[in-house]
């Protein structure tokens, strides 16, 4: 805890030896006001289980409430293009595994994104012991789904017998690192020109430095904080006529970021960070996601 401590007072002084504004450490969570991060999530929590429950329904019609004309579907790449691919999507999957069943799990909120789990048993071999899950990043427009994004666990690439793989040693390295607290060794996982969007801290971050000072401001906001690696996933590698415009598939996982309360008792935030790699397997993009109610279990919304 020291070592952040002195990074947090270096950071401050810096901040006000130079008249900057905004840079201290704990300034990162003064966007996070208790009753709009209550609000965004349970509207997240609604929106979630509307999509969820249309599909539960298995009336492929009743997907017409959930989702706006022109939803753009994207698997890996936006294969699904109109409501009328939905449809078509349902009638087949509906038709194919007859006792599918499913239901959601936990939501995550971004500013504007809302995401949630999608747990799932009654087909390719899933039971309810040891179901299979999705994640899905949902973006609305006038209370309804414009745009819907899959994320899967490695059980579903094993069952379709997919190219896609789950990248665990990137994932649990993302994680080590930022639990060593280290900028240098957190920095060396980014592409020069990389970008972090942290919007619901009201962060976006392209370059180095932007991230340097997005690194120094998260560790001396949440000092010996501990990431530990909850659940991992990835999603499908685009299909032909889109692999130039998405050659590489996202990587994500379910984060606890182990941390103190208030009251200084040991609490987890919980997170989803999703990071796209390039070549070299260097991050060039990363967007961050919240569990709403351990943002206030944990004293971070105020």
């Amino acid at each position: 805890m020291m070592h952040n401590q002195n990074r947090y007072w270096k950071f401050l002084t810096i901040c006000i030896l130079f008249g900057l504004t905004g840079c201290s450490g704990p300034e990162l969570l003064k966007n996070l006001n208790a009753e709009m991060i209550d609000a965004k999530g349970k509207n997240c929590e609604v929106l979630f289980e509307r999509h969820v429950d249309a599909w539960i329904s298995r009336e492929p019609e009743n997907l017409r409430q959930v989702y706006t004309d022109d939803v753009v579907h994207f698997d890996g790449s936006p294969i699904f293009n109109g409501i009328g691919d939905i449809l078509s999507l349902a009638k087949e999957l509906f038709t194919t595994f007859p006792g599918w069943k499913m239901e959601a799990g936990e939501t995550y909120i971004s500013q504007d994104e809302c995401l949630g789990a999608l747990i799932q048993w009654g087909l390719l071999g899933f039971t309810s012991d040891n179901p299979g899950i999705e994640f899905d990043l949902l973006e609305s427009r006038d209370d309804l789904i414009s745009f819907w994004r899959i994320f899967y666990d490695q059980k579903f690439f094993d069952a379709f017998s997919l190219p896609g793989r789950v990248d665990n040693d990137f994932l649990f390295q993302f994680a080590s690192s930022w639990s060593a607290g280290k900028t240098k060794e957190i920095l060396n996982l980014y592409d020069p020109e990389a970008k972090i969007e942290d919007t619901l801290l009201g962060v976006t971050a392209s370059g180095q430095g932007a991230i340097r000072d997005y690194v120094d401001s998260f560790l001396a906001a949440t000092p010996e904080a501990a990431w530990e690696l909850f659940y991992p996933f990835t999603e499908g590698n685009a299909s032909p006529q889109f692999i130039h415009e998405y050659p590489y598939a996202s990587q994500g996982g379910v984060f606890a970021i182990n941390v103190k309360d208030t009251e200084g008792k040991p609490c987890e935030v919980h997170a989803i960070v999703i990071l796209t790699p390039d070549e070299d397997g260097k991050i060039t993009l990363q967007k961050n996601y919240y569990n709403a109610e351990s943002l206030l279990v944990c004293g971070w919304a105020k």
